[in-house]
Order: C-alpha cells, then structure tokens, then sequence
C-alpha cells in the first residue's frame, strides 16, 4: 500500500485487421477514472503504452487498457491490483483445555489488517515426540482454534504459536510452551447440600461433587453467596451469615496447583440459614396524655425495627408488658402486635414499661421505657439545609446540660390530629452531635428533643 504501480500494455498492429494505415491510440481505465500513458513505437513496429501510478492506495482496483480505433474504444486487456501490508505479529496467545470437550483452544489477536487474502494457522509441536502435529486452520474471521484431543500430549510440554502468511510476507506469534493441563479449566461442581451447623453458630456446612470429567484432579474451590437484595455476590469462608436469613450459593472450582481456569459458577442453591432469638434494644419514642382527671394516662408508644443483624430471623411481633418477662405472662402483658406502634392506657402511677421483638426462636432482652416528665430548657436554635430532595440535614445548638442522645421528630404541615401519629422520628445517640441527616416527605414540622441518661426530655421546637 502506498508504493508505486507500473504497467504497460502492447499492440501489435499489423494483426488488427482494419486498421491498418491508421493511427493506433492506447488508453487506460483505473476502475472508473480514465488515465493517460506514455504511447511510443518498439523496434519490432509494435505500439506501446506505460503508465505509472504513484502511491497506489486502494486495496483494491481493476485496471483495463483500451485500443481507439475509428473513434471507438476497444477493451484488450485488464489486470487486478491487490494492494496491502505485511501481515501483523498475532498477539496475546492464549490456550484453555476444555476437559468435557477433549480439546485445547487457543485464542489471539490478529493485529492490524493487512487487507491481502492471508492464511492463518495455529501451529503446534510436542517436545518428547518428533510426530507432526496438524496445522490448525480456524474458520474465516475467527481469531482462534482448537487442536483435538487426539492430538495432545498431556502432562508434556508442547510449542503452539500462530503463523499468518500473505502475498508480501509472514508473521509469527511468539511461541507458548505450555502442558495442556497447566490450562485446563474445570467443570463446575454440583452442590449437593447445604447445612446451619449446630449450637446457633454463625457458619454453614457445604457438601458438593466435582464434576465427572475432573474427578481425578485435586481441587481448590469458592463458595459465594448473595441475599436478595445484594446487588453483588461475596465470597466466603463458610462464616459470618445472618441468622433466619435466605441466601443464594454458587461454587467453583480449579487444580489445587493454582494453574488454569477457574470453572465456571456452579447452579445456584438456596438456602435460609436458622434463627436465633432478636439481639439488641429497640429504639423508641412515646407520648403520653392525662385522662381520668389525672387518674390515668394514655400512652403511644413507637418504636423502630432492629437492624438486619440484630433480627435473626423474621421478626413475628412485639410485645409490651409492665414487668421484663416474657411475653407468656398474659397478666402483664399491655400489647402484643406486629405493628411498630402500641396505644394503651396505664395508672398515672406507672413509670415504666418493657418491649421487646420476638421470632419463632425467642425473644429480645427487654428493652426498659422509663416515663418520665419532660423538663428543661429549650435548644437554643435548630435550623434546617437540603441535601436532596428526600432529604435534610437538621443542625442545632448543643444545650449545656449533658446529654446522652436526640429524639428528632417531624410530620406533614399542616398539623395531624394531638396525637400526631402520623409523624416520623429517629433517634440520634451521638451526645455530641450537633446535626442529623433525616428523610422525609416535603413540607413537614420538626422537632427536637434531646434526653439525658435518665431519659428526661429537654423540649425544643
């Protein structure tokens, strides 16, 4: 590509019959762009034409030459030009034994187009056995092969690399020496069973078959696992899962010797690993009114779910009650229920009740509400800035007495009902915290309560 073309083309004239005494005019034709020559008589009486084409850069062209005679231009002879390069070095020589298939496949890349019909053929040769191997000769446009098994010498050293050859040269690969073990990749294992093991530990038991093809290879393998909602998978060592909590297992597997592939995944195998009791304390918010004259009092009583490690298994309900024991004590129990909320009325003597979540394997330890008038002084200011459109980030002035926590509230403007049940609040434990990301829908009322560690509220609004 890019060189320079000559061509030259001859009429005898005295064997074109009727022209004879006439002037003989030879021109040329590139595809379709016409093209003069340089036109002279040869010793023997012949008409000649040589055109030269400088820096040829078609891949490729039809060129025709043409006789005038009596005005009428006649074809007499045509050539096709084929133009190119060498052929590029093939790269990154990669080999896979593929062990259900019995063969060995490698892959290249061809490297720039030398725009010439070339052939292509990956090559190989065994060290200990002077035997010819078959040239491998892919399909057109493919940029890789695979040599049967037939031909292989496993457990020896055999040379592969890639040979292209064209009109204006040949190019190699460089050569890979490799045992075709040392790239097998293995069939992917079948889980056979997957178990929680005993004494409420945190890890599982996992029994699976290699596959047929590989059974007589030592193997290494991993095991990953996902829950639903994770959006990636983690590998894993058999330990550290949730309790009462479903997962997906795949596993796969390769020679023990740290060489070749990686099987592929094998399918996957769900299982939900056993509960344990709930762990931890629930966060909780309240709000009391007098009845009664004083009497009595009516107590709203929220609280927030436990976090995904602390629930171990699937939290069925929540239970109130006006002494920490279980929730069998039907006596002292004020609210069993699957909601996040209990409304109950109470002695106005009453300082206190217990909560606690429960799923079919037991219960949480109690969690101790203290009810306690709140007093104090407000904050001296709260203020609010956007972080998105959810959200907001709430900023305040720490009060001088010591605090232990934040209780944030905020509902729909304008106001619910006295109750304001519909409200949202979180908890803030930081004690030296002076802002909170909350989130929310738009227009709502806030209000911020820090505590002490007597649970005492300071209001502020």
């Amino acid at each position: 590509m890019g060189s320079t073309v000559m061509a030259s083309c001859t009429i005898q004239s005295n064997r074109c019959g009727g022209l004879e005494g006439e002037e003989i005019q030879i021109t040329w034709r590139l595809n379709r762009e016409s093209m003069s020559g340089s036109q002279h008589k040869s010793i023997e009486g012949a008409e000649v034409s040589n055109l030269t084409i400088s820096h040829f850069n078609q891949t490729r062209a039809k060129l025709w030459c043409f006789v005038v005679g009596n005005g009428t231009p006649q074809r007499i002879g045509m050539a096709e030009i084929h133009a190119g390069y060498p052929p590029s070095k093939p790269e990154n020589l990669t080999c896979m034994m593929n062990l259900s298939e019995s063969s060995l496949t490698c892959h290249w890349d061809p490297g720039l187009d030398g725009h010439l019909p070339a052939t292509v053929a990956l090559k190989s040769q065994c060290e200990v056995s002077q035997e010819a191997i078959p040239d491998c000769i892919p399909q057109a446009g493919q940029n890789y092969c695979s040599i049967p098994r037939k031909f292989l010498q496993l457990y020896q050293k055999m040379d592969i690399w890639v040979s292209v050859q064209n009109a204006l040269g040949t190019a190699e690969s460089q050569h890979l020496c490799i045992d075709p073990m040392d790239v097998a990749k293995l069939d992917p294992p079948v889980l056979k069973s997957i178990q929680s093991l005993p004494f409420q530990t945190d890890c599982v038991s996992v029994a699976w078959e290699v596959a047929p093809t590989s059974s007589h290879i030592e193997q290494q393998c991993e095991l990953r696992y996902r829950t639903h909602e994770d959006p990636g998978w983690t590998l894993t060592h058999h330990c550290g899962f949730l309790f009462g909590k479903e997962y997906r297992f795949q596993m796969r597997c390769m020679r023990v010797t740290a060489m070749g592939y990686w099987s592929e995944w094998s399918v996957g195998w769900n299982f939900t690993t056993h509960e344990k009791a709930p762990a931890g304390k629930l966060d909780f918010w309240w709000k009391m009114t007098p009845v009664d004259s004083g009497k009595r009092a009516e107590v709203q009583l929220l609280w927030k779910a436990l976090k995904q490690n602390e629930m171990n298994g699937r939290i069925l309900g929540y239970w109130v009650s006006l002494n920490p024991r279980q929730r069998n004590v039907e006596l002292a129990a004020v609210c069993n229920t699957t909601e996040m909320q209990c409304n109950f009325s109470v002695l106005a003597g009453v300082r206190r009740v217990y909560l606690a979540a429960y799923n079919s394997a037991g219960e949480s330890a109690a969690t101790e509400v203290i009810f306690l008038e709140k007093k104090g002084q407000p904050l001296a200011g709260i203020h609010t800035s956007p972080c998105d459109e959810h959200s907001l980030w709430v900023h305040w002035e720490a009060p001088r007495a010591a605090v232990t926590g934040y209780i944030l509230e905020w509902c729909q403007i304008p106001l619910p009902g006295p109750a304001r049940s519909s409200g949202s609040w979180q908890v803030e434990r930081n004690r030296s915290a002076t802002k909170a990301l909350i989130r929310g829908s738009k227009g709502e009322f806030l209000a911020l309560h820090p505590f002490d560690s007597l649970n005492r509220g300071l209001t502020a609004e």
